[in-house]
């Protein structure tokens, strides 16, 4: 059998959140920026993450400068309905993967679960050897952030003191 491309996980994602979020979706990948994609970035960081955890314009910018960096949006109706934001960790002598930022504006529905299986797809497919994230126990809203990663083979690698936990998958 021959395995599926990279762009293959995204169409089986598509099909998968079509259910859940109408057939006008799509993903929309990009290595460029524009205040659109500012736009749209901005407005699930907002919903999803606390003033001191949002990135400003030329932070986003800066990232979007490396290479190999994976910006994407779930789009439905012209409407964000998620973004992924990450890219190759340097320091690392194998291959990891640093997943970013993770954001799905409706809650509740097992989006996040489908979007996640497909990261760690890609990121297999794509030669990493791990993924690497930065979480905390429960977010502002209660949602139980490390459990969830957790649920998915994730494991605990340091808390700080400031409550920052890292987690890694190995792939």
């Amino acid at each position: 059998m021959i395995p599926a491309t990279p762009q293959g996980v995204w169409d089986k994602m598509r099909d998968q959140l079509v259910p859940l979020l109408g057939a006008a979706l799509h993903i929309e990948i990009t290595d460029t920026w524009s205040s659109h994609y500012e736009d749209w970035f901005k407005e699930l960081e907002v919903q999803s993450f606390r003033e001191s955890l949002r990135y400003n314009s030329e932070e986003l910018q800066a990232i979007l400068r490396e290479e190999n960096v994976l910006f994407l949006f779930i789009v439905s109706n012209e409407i964000p309905e998620g973004v992924i934001l990450g890219y190759p960790v340097k320091s690392e002598s194998d291959a990891v993967f640093y997943f970013d930022t993770f954001a799905i504006r409706r809650r509740g529905k097992g989006i996040g679960r489908i979007v996640l299986r497909s990261i760690i797809e890609w990121a297999e497919m794509s030669g990493f050897k791990a993924i690497d994230l930065d979480t905390e126990a429960m977010n502002e809203i209660g949602i139980p952030l490390q459990k969830f990663y957790e649920d998915f083979g994730f494991v605990v690698q340091r808390i700080d003191d400031d409550g920052n936990i890292k987690m890694r998958l190995v792939l």
